[in-house]
């Protein structure tokens, strides 16, 4: 596996509406034979935002169509890979966390370095704090 995806990325793909859609389509289909995968958490975090209507307004999905959704795109032709943290976070990692939004950012960045991919993401502020292993999509 070649590419672990953050879930701004992954998210922006499968969501039609959404503004980074074009770019993520595009990024992950060309990435896809190369392999690519999600962590756990990013499932999770795609099935919520798929199901919640302040994000999707009137179009929200039920859990079986959020669920079907993301099954479809870990599907197919190159298929993706769900990776599950191999380790404990590393509280060394975590404490370099300048917000809380930056958590689950370097926990996402310690499972892609765990797996020996890069973190593909549309996170600028990542990809320099983590040069070696996030990368923007562009």
């Amino acid at each position: 596996m070649r590419y672990l995806l953050d879930n701004d990325v992954f998210f922006a793909a499968i969501y039609d509406r959404h503004t980074l859609h074009v770019l993520a389509r595009k990024w992950l289909d060309a990435a896809k034979p190369a392999g690519w995968g999600i962590a756990s958490e990013t499932y999770l975090a795609a099935v919520r935002l798929l199901m919640n209507p302040a994000v999707m307004k009137s179009g929200q999905l039920t859990a079986a169509q959020a669920l079907h959704a993301i099954g479809a795109e870990l599907g197919g032709r190159h298929p993706g890979q769900m990776v599950m943290a191999q380790r404990k976070p590393d509280p060394k990692l975590l404490k370099m966390a300048t917000g809380h939004k930056r958590v689950m950012d370097f926990w996402l960045a310690q499972i892609a370095a765990d797996h020996g991919c890069k973190l593909a993401t549309n996170d600028g502020g990542l990809a320099v704090a983590w040069p070696n292993i996030a990368e923007k999509i562009s």
